[in-house]
C-alpha cells in the first residue's frame, strides 16, 4: 500500500467513524452529508468521492462495524491465553456485530439484500465457529461441561454481554461486583453442577419433567 492509498484509507476510517457517531446520535435521516464532512474535518465531496451517496455511506458503514467486529473477536479467541482471561476479555469487547440497536439504527439490515445475508452469515455460521473454539478451549482446560451445546454457550455469553453493557453498576466501573459476575459465569452459582443422590444433574432432570 502506496502513502496515496494509506491517506485515503485513514480519511475513509474518519468518515465512518463521524457518520456511524452522528446516526447513531441522531439517526440516518436526520444526519446530513454536510454534518459527517464537518465531523469528520473532510470535505462533502470527499464523502460522494469514496461512497457515492449517503445510503453508500450507510451500507459501507454497517459492512466495516461487521468486520471489524469479527476480526477482533475472532483474534482474540484464537489466541493461547488461559480460559479464564479469554473470558474476561471476552466480556470486555464492544460486540458490535451482536448489538441489533446499531444494526437497527442504521435501518439497512432488512432492505438491503446483501447486509441481510451478512448478518445471517455472522448469527448461523461466523459466530458459533468461534464459541466453539472457546467451548473447546474451556473444555481442554477443564472449565465447560463435555455435554454443553454450542447454542447454549451461545445464549450464556450474549446474557452476560448484555448485562455487562446495560447494568448501571457495571457502566460506572464497580471492580468488586465485575470480578463477582466474573466468578459467577466461570464457576456458577454453586460452583459445580447441581446433582442428586443418584450422580445425575438435578437441574437438568426438573427441567426435563
Amino acid at each position: 500500500m502506496n502513502g496515496y492509498e494509506r491517506r485515503s484509507d485513514l480519511k475513509k476510517d474518519k468518515i465512518r467513524t463521524a457518520a456511524f457517531d452522528l446516526f447513531r446520535t441522531y439517526g440516518t435521516d436526520k444526519t446530513s452529508i454536510n454534518e459527517i464532512a464537518k465531523k469528520a474535518g473532510v470535505a462533502p465531496a470527499s464523502i460522494y468521492n469514496y461512497f457515492g451517496s449517503k445510503e453508500g455511506l450507510i451500507k459501507d458503514t454497517v459492512i466495516n462495524l461487521l468486520e471489524n467486529s469479527w476480526k477482533e473477536r475472532k483474534e482474540l479467541w484464537e489466541t493461547d491465553l488461559p480460559f479464564p482471561e479469554l473470558l474476561k476479555r471476552t466480556m470486555s469487547i464492544k460486540d458490535d456485530f451482536i448489538d441489533q440497536t446499531n444494526l437497527e439504527i442504521l435501518k439497512v439490515f432488512d432492505t438491503d439484500p446483501e447486509i441481510k445475508k451478512m448478518i445471517d452469515d455472522f448469527y448461523k455460521i461466523r459466530y458459533p465457529y468461534i464459541v466453539g473454539l472457546f467451548v473447546e478451549k474451556g473444555r481442554r482446560e477443564g472449565y465447560i461441561r463435555r455435554e454443553l451445546s454450542i447454542e447454549a454457550a451461545t445464549l450464556y455469553l450474549r446474557m452476560y454481554q448484555n448485562l455487562t453493557k446495560e447494568h448501571e453498576i457495571l457502566k460506572n466501573g464497580n471492580k468488586d461486583l465485575l470480578k463477582e459476575l466474573f466468578d459467577l459465569m466461570l464457576y456458577g452459582l454453586a460452583g459445580h453442577p447441581i446433582t442428586d443422590k443418584c450422580g445425575k444433574q438435578a437441574l437438568s432432570r426438573q427441567v426435563e419433567s
